[in-house]
Order: C-alpha cells, then sequence, then structure tokens
C-alpha cells in the first residue's frame, strides 16, 4: 500500500477523534444544564409540598361535670399566670394550588426534557462509536493485499486504456469482483494539462460500452472525489469517466468479466482502404499533446494549437488545423494545411513552424500558404526540447 494512503487513514481517523471528543463534550455540557434545571425545579416543589399543610382543627376539650360551685379566691387568680399568645411565627404561610401545580408542571418539563437529552446523548454517541468502528474498519481493509484475481482485471483495464491511447488514469485498488462490478474503488484521474490530480473513492464501479458509439463509460458509486484540495461526495447517479472512440471488441475481449455492452455494433462499410500515413486514435491523440505542449511553450503574439491532424509521412504531419487565440481565449486567426512540420535550423538554433499547401486566415485576411512553405517562428522554444517532445520527429534546414 503507498505510504500516502496509510497517511491519507491516519489523518482521517485522528480527524474523527477529534470529532467525537468535541461532540461528546458539547452533549455532556447541554446534559448538564439539563440537570441543573431540573434538579432546581424539584427543589422548589420539595419546598411547595412542605409549606402545603391540611388545616387541621384542634379537638375541643369534653365539658367539665357539673360541680358545687367553689367561692373565688382573688389570690389564686392573680397567682396564675396569663395565657400567653400563640407566637406568630409558629405559623405557616399558605401557598396556592395554583403556585403547587405550576411548579409540578415546570418539574415535569424539565424531567421529560432531561430525558429526551439523555436519549440524544445515547444516539450521539452510538453514531460516534458507529462511525470509528467504520474508519478502523475501513484501516484494516486498506491494510490487506488485493485479491489476484482483482489485480489481473485491473492490469488488463489498464493496458486496453492505454492501447487506445487514455494514459491519465491509474487505478490503484480495489477488493472484489462480481457481477454488480468492481467493489471499494480507489483511483486517480490527472487532467489533461497533468497539474492537478483527482482522487477518487467508490463503493463499487461498473464499466459500460456503447457498441454503436464506441464509447466506455466507468460510473463510480457511494464515495467521496478529492481535487485540488476540496472533498466532495459522488452523485447519486454516479461519477462518470468517460472514454470515447474505443475498440469495444478489445475491451469485450479483455474484461468480459467487467464490461457489459450495450447494442450493436456498426455494420461494416466497404470503405476504400486507408493511407498507410493515416494515424490511429491513441497515436493522434498523443501527437496532439506533443505538439500542443511544444506550442504553448512558444512566446507568439498569438496563442496556437492544433485540433486536428490525420497522418504523419517522412517527417510531415498531414491535413493540420490550427487555432490561435488571443489572452482573453477569443479565436482570431486559424490555419488549414497539408502538411505541417517543426523545423530546426541548427545554425542558429531557431524553430520554426512551417507550413505547406494552406490557407492561413488572420486579421480578416485570408492569405494562401503555396508549396514553397510559411514560416512562423516559435521564440521561447529551445532545439532540444523539440527533440525531445517530438521524439526526433522534426526537418532540419
Amino acid at each position: 500500500m503507498p505510504r500516502w494512503s496509510l497517511y491519507i487513514v491516519i489523518v482521517l481517523l485522528l480527524a474523527g477523534a477529534t470529532a467525537l471528543v468535541l461532540e461528546a463534550r458539547h452533549l455532556a455540557e447541554r446534559l448538564g444544564e439539563a440537570e441543573l434545571v431540573a434538579s432546581a425545579a424539584e427543589q422548589r416543589a420539595v419546598r411547595a409540598e412542605q409549606l402545603v399543610q391540611p388545616d387541621q382543627a384542634p379537638s375541643q376539650p369534653e365539658a367539665p361535670q357539673a360541680q358545687d360551685p367553689q367561692p373565688e379566691d382573688p389570690q389564686a387568680e392573680d397567682s396564675q399566670p396569663a395565657a400567653e399568645p400563640a407566637d406568630a411565627d409558629e405559623a405557616s404561610p399558605a401557598v396556592s394550588l395554583t403556585d403547587y401545580t405550576r411548579l409540578q408542571a415546570e418539574l415535569h418539563t424539565a424531567r421529560q426534557r432531561l430525558d429526551a437529552l439523555t436519549e440524544l446523548l445515547e444516539q450521539r454517541n452510538a453514531e460516534l462509536e458507529r462511525r470509528v468502528e467504520a474508519a478502523a474498519e475501513a484501516a484494516r481493509n486498506s491494510l490487506k493485499p488485493m485479491p489476484e484475481g482483482v489485480r489481473h482485471c485491473l492490469k488488463a483495464l489498464h493496458d486496453c486504456l492505454r492501447e487506445e491511447g487514455y494514459t491519465d488514469q491509474r487505478f490503484l485498488r480495489a477488493m472484489k469482483l462480481d457481477k454488480e462490478g468492481l467493489h471499494e474503488v480507489e483511483v486517480l484521474d490527472a487532467s489533461k494539462d497533468r497539474l492537478s490530480v483527482s482522487f477518487v473513492t467508490a463503493a463499487r464501479m461498473t464499466a459500460t460500452l456503447d457498441r454503436a458509439a464506441g464509447r466506455l463509460e466507468l460510473r463510480f458509486f457511494e464515495g467521496h472525489r478529492a481535487v485540488d484540495g476540496e472533498r466532495a461526495a459522488l452523485p447519486d447517479d454516479g461519477f462518470v469517466l468517460r472514454f470515447d472512440e474505443v475498440d469495444g471488441r478489445l475491451f469485450e475481449r479483455r474484461l468480459p468479466f467487467l464490461v457489459r455492452g450495450e447494442g450493436a455494433y456498426p455494420a461494416a462499410v466497404a470503405s476504400p482502404e486507408a493511407p498507410k500515413t493515416d494515424l490511429d486514435p491513441g497515436t493522434r491523440r498523443q501527437w496532439l499533446s506533443r505538439m500542443n505542449s511544444l506550442l504553448a511553450k512558444a512566446r507568439t503574439q498569438r496563442n496556437w494549437r492544433v485540433s486536428q491532424v490525420r497522418g504523419l509521412d517522412d517527417g510531415f504531419f498531414r491535413e493540420i488545423e490550427l487555432i490561435g487565440t488571443d489572452d482573453k481565449s477569443l479565436v482570431v486567426a486559424s490555419a488549414h494545411c497539408e502538411r505541417l512540420a517543426f523545423e530546426l535550423n541548427e545554425k542558429s538554433g531557431v524553430v520554426s513552424l512551417l507550413l505547406n499547401d494552406g490557407v492561413l486566415r488572420q486579421s480578416g485576411v485570408q492569405s494562401t500558404i503555396t508549396g514553397e512553405g510559411y514560416r512562423m517562428l516559435l521564440p521561447g522554444v529551445t532545439p532540444k526540447e523539440t527533440i525531445d517532445a517530438m521524439l526526433g520527429m522534426i526537418v532540419r534546414k
């Protein structure tokens, strides 16, 4: 397993653990606040119960039996102390039934909120535990070796794409292959300018071939795509890598267990044999990429790029279309010629673009390019860069 993939797994685990700690702390704070509110409401209810006492009338003593009247003794009356009045502080203050009911309702509401928060905390803890388990399981799976059958499948897929001229995709791993497609797939997809790379992880990948159009679609489901530091979930209908102008029979022959063909191949039409100088689609795309990368380095007044090429013959490219744009990417010039070559002047070390037999359109004027040729200087491009980029396919002056 690549070391950077292990680093990514470790970073994801650390981020998940940090999120778990922060979430548990937040929920604990909310639970503590709810407990304080419930405790205060319960204390108020207890005080109210203590204050509310049922009215109890003091029992009346039985009337004494009739006795003979005794003569009053003034001294005895004076010797008996006077009855002390009842202490006013001993009387309990009365609490209304309305206040008591309100306190009971507040206590009930606080208990309900506490129960709800407790249930929410349990659910969140269960979810966080599930996420930690899933992350740990993903980390363990990432260290497992890839099955040998899946490895052969990815190698065959790479070989087919390379034969068709597609070199920007690199499958890193997959863990299972069945009738549903590849599972637990990781793939790198480089941009056309090779300046950025997107990393796609998916739970499942399918391969569909449109036989009539010669188009292969690799569709990824249930995962994420990271590019330029941003990570986004894959669409519900899947993320698609599309490859046009492919030989469907090649893919179906090499990958019968993965590729699902749809439709029918077009009937073969008798046509004159193509010239031997014609390039196949894969080779054509590779030469277009090499020429455009070289033209992008030239400090010309206009930004030129080759949009179409048909063949290659004795160092000259056949049936060429060029497009020139300004700094705002607006098309301001174009050229069509039968032959084109990168010309190198060995004495001066100047690199030029040599065009023969065609038409040049710029500044609203159309000019004819004769067989003698039209040279377009490419300042900023060195002879070594030209030889390396064009694999020695140049014309020397």
